[in-house]
Protein backbone atom coordinates (compact mmCIF):
# COMPACT_ATOMS: atom_id res chain seq x y z
CA UNK A 1 0.00 0.00 0.00
CA UNK A 2 2.59 2.51 1.00
CA UNK A 3 6.36 2.72 -0.02
CA UNK A 4 9.30 1.54 2.90
CA UNK A 5 12.11 3.52 2.64
CA UNK A 6 14.70 3.38 5.51
CA UNK A 7 17.52 5.68 6.15
CA UNK A 8 18.05 9.10 7.45
CA UNK A 9 14.68 10.72 7.59
CA UNK A 10 15.68 14.18 7.32
CA UNK A 11 16.40 13.87 3.76
CA UNK A 12 12.82 13.69 3.52
CA UNK A 13 13.01 17.44 4.48
CA UNK A 14 14.63 18.01 1.07
CA UNK A 15 10.85 17.22 -0.98
CA UNK A 16 9.78 20.18 -3.18
CA UNK A 17 7.22 21.90 -1.71
CA UNK A 18 5.96 20.48 1.32
CA UNK A 19 4.78 20.81 4.60
CA UNK A 20 5.87 19.76 7.70
CA UNK A 21 4.10 18.55 11.11
CA UNK A 22 5.50 17.84 14.09
CA UNK A 23 4.31 15.53 16.97
CA UNK A 24 7.22 15.79 18.71
CA UNK A 25 6.03 17.52 22.55
CA UNK A 26 7.11 20.79 23.41
CA UNK A 27 9.12 20.40 26.41
CA UNK A 28 8.89 24.17 26.80
CA UNK A 29 4.58 23.66 27.04
CA UNK A 30 3.52 25.15 30.50
CA UNK A 31 0.54 22.88 30.24
CA UNK A 32 1.07 19.52 29.04
CA UNK A 33 -2.32 17.69 27.52
CA UNK A 34 -3.70 14.96 28.67
CA UNK A 35 -2.10 11.59 26.77
CA UNK A 36 -5.70 10.65 25.32
CA UNK A 37 -6.16 14.72 24.11
CA UNK A 38 -2.99 14.20 22.44
CA UNK A 39 -3.31 10.79 20.70
CA UNK A 40 -6.76 12.54 19.73
CA UNK A 41 -4.81 16.18 18.69
CA UNK A 42 -2.58 13.59 16.38
CA UNK A 43 -5.62 12.70 14.43
CA UNK A 44 -7.03 15.99 13.81
CA UNK A 45 -3.73 17.73 13.03
CA UNK A 46 -3.59 15.05 10.52
CA UNK A 47 -6.48 15.19 9.03
CA UNK A 48 -6.54 19.20 8.86
CA UNK A 49 -2.90 19.19 7.24
CA UNK A 50 -3.86 16.99 4.40
CA UNK A 51 -6.99 19.74 3.67
CA UNK A 52 -4.94 22.26 3.76
CA UNK A 53 -2.06 21.17 1.69
CA UNK A 54 -4.78 20.20 -0.87
CA UNK A 55 -6.13 23.47 -0.83
CA UNK A 56 -2.98 25.09 -1.01
CA UNK A 57 -1.36 22.86 -4.05
CA UNK A 58 1.47 21.11 -1.49
CA UNK A 59 2.67 18.19 -2.75
CA UNK A 60 4.02 16.43 0.30
CA UNK A 61 3.37 16.72 3.88
CA UNK A 62 5.97 14.96 6.36
CA UNK A 63 4.64 14.34 9.74
CA UNK A 64 7.31 13.46 12.06
CA UNK A 65 6.15 11.35 14.75
CA UNK A 66 9.14 9.80 15.86
CA UNK A 67 9.60 6.01 16.86
CA UNK A 68 11.10 5.31 20.15
CA UNK A 69 7.97 4.95 22.26
CA UNK A 70 5.77 2.80 19.39
CA UNK A 71 5.24 -0.96 20.30
CA UNK A 72 2.88 -3.37 19.51
CA UNK A 73 -0.96 -2.26 20.46
CA UNK A 74 0.40 1.01 21.78
CA UNK A 75 -1.24 4.19 20.67
CA UNK A 76 0.91 6.65 19.78
CA UNK A 77 1.15 9.57 17.39
CA UNK A 78 2.82 7.29 15.00
CA UNK A 79 -0.30 5.03 15.06
CA UNK A 80 -2.45 7.89 14.65
CA UNK A 81 -1.32 8.83 11.80
CA UNK A 82 -0.82 5.60 10.19
CA UNK A 83 -4.45 4.55 11.06
CA UNK A 84 -5.61 7.72 9.04
CA UNK A 85 -3.39 7.22 6.11
CA UNK A 86 -4.74 3.78 6.07
CA UNK A 87 -8.50 5.22 6.44
CA UNK A 88 -11.46 6.58 4.21
CA UNK A 89 -11.06 10.15 5.38
CA UNK A 90 -7.68 10.04 4.08
CA UNK A 91 -8.91 9.00 0.79
CA UNK A 92 -9.61 12.38 -0.93
CA UNK A 93 -6.20 13.88 0.34
CA UNK A 94 -3.53 11.25 -0.57
CA UNK A 95 -2.18 9.27 -3.34
CA UNK A 96 -1.18 6.07 -0.96
CA UNK A 97 1.09 4.44 -3.69
CA UNK A 98 3.30 7.12 -3.87
CA UNK A 99 2.99 8.05 0.45
CA UNK A 100 6.27 6.76 2.21
CA UNK A 101 5.84 4.67 5.30
CA UNK A 102 9.59 5.23 7.52
CA UNK A 103 10.26 4.70 10.83
CA UNK A 104 10.57 8.17 11.98
CA UNK A 105 8.72 9.70 9.85
CA UNK A 106 5.39 9.20 7.32
CA UNK A 107 5.12 11.17 4.41
CA UNK A 108 1.83 12.04 2.73
CA UNK A 109 1.68 12.27 -0.90
CA UNK A 110 -1.50 14.87 -1.81
CA UNK A 111 -3.79 14.26 -4.26
CA UNK A 112 -3.75 17.71 -6.28
CA UNK A 113 -6.97 19.35 -7.35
Amino acid sequence: MFKKEYGDWTEFQRLPNHLTIDFHPDPNDDEPMPYWARMEEANNRSLNALKVAQEKGIEWVVFTHGWSTSRMGKTTSRSQVRKLMRGKEATPYIVRSKCIQHHSVFVAAIRQK
